[in-house]
């Protein structure tokens, strides 16, 4: 597996980008993160594109870099009303999708008008391609925000 190691200053670049692709053809009213991943860059986004409600739901799907449970998991419910609202989904990267997918469907029961998905990475293999996203990928992104839980990780196998 390839890894590719970014720094907050790469991932700051990466979301200001995002941020250019969204302005102007999406007005979010809220966006929603999808912890873990997906928060730090829906918080820039938040000041990038100037919206001021943020939100969250946590799925979990990876055990490690490249493991997968059998499906992804919704631990934490969205924490915000949604109903008759635009909301822009983000989270990291689009991988294989199941994430976004769950993430959409979970968002759209609560009454959302309009939703986009938005993602720095996405990967070509994904069975959900983002609405916005700045790079397609091959390889095993580590985020800045996960660089001890990824070393300790790869050390155990």
């Amino acid at each position: 597996m390839r890894l590719v190691w970014l720094s907050w200053n790469e991932v700051d670049r990466l979301c200001r980008s995002l941020a250019e692709k969204i302005r102007g053809k999406f007005a979010p009213d809220l966006i929603v993160g999808i912890s873990r991943g997906g928060f730090p860059v829906a918080r820039i986004l938040c000041d990038e594109l100037g919206v001021r409600r943020l939100a969250s739901l946590q799925i979990e799907y990876y055990s490690s870099p490249g493991k997968t449970k059998k499906k992804p998991v919704l631990l934490y419910p969205l924490n915000a009303d949604v109903k008759g609202k635009r909301v822009l989904i983000v989270d990291d990267v689009a991988d294989r999708g199941e994430s976004l997918k769950l993430a959409k469907k979970h968002v759209s029961e609560r009454g959302a008008k309009e939703i986009k998905l938005a993602t720095i990475h996405y990967k070509p293999w994904s069975t959900v391609v983002p609405d916005f996203y700045v790079k397609e990928v091959k390889s095993w992104i580590v985020y800045p925000w996960e660089r001890k839980e990824t070393t300790e990780q790869l050390q155990k196998k």
